[in-house]
């Protein structure tokens, strides 16, 4: 449903809505503690970023991991997913447009 909504709003964006809550059973980890947590938890970090808006209307960054990989067009798995996740990350990375839509990334798969 919030997809959809959203799609209607901005339609270039490739929305993705998640409960997470709940994704820590999909990924077998422990509950996370907080967004920001969850964030952590995610297998690349530049994707790891999110912003929220408090109750005052100010928007807030929230990066976990920091924001440097995002700004150097840099895809490496987080730390998590190196030592938890790694064959997800290869996939994903892997089965993503990403360097046909950004042909200066530099996208690191660990061996």
């Amino acid at each position: 449903r919030h997809e959809v909504r959203l799609t209607a709003l901005w339609s270039a964006v490739p929305w993705s809505v998640r409960n997470q809550a709940r994704m820590h059973q999909r990924n077998g980890d422990a509950p996370y503690r907080n967004t920001s947590d969850a964030l952590s938890h995610w297998l690349e970090t530049p994707t790891a970023v999110a912003v929220r808006m408090d109750d005052g209307g100010t928007l807030e960054l929230l990066a976990p991991l920091g924001v440097d990989d995002l700004l150097a067009m840099r895809i490496t798995p987080t730390p998590h997913a190196r030592k938890h996740r790694l064959g997800s990350y290869r996939e994903r990375v892997l089965d993503k447009p990403w360097a046909r839509q950004w042909p200066q990334l530099d996208i690191i798969i660990p061996d």
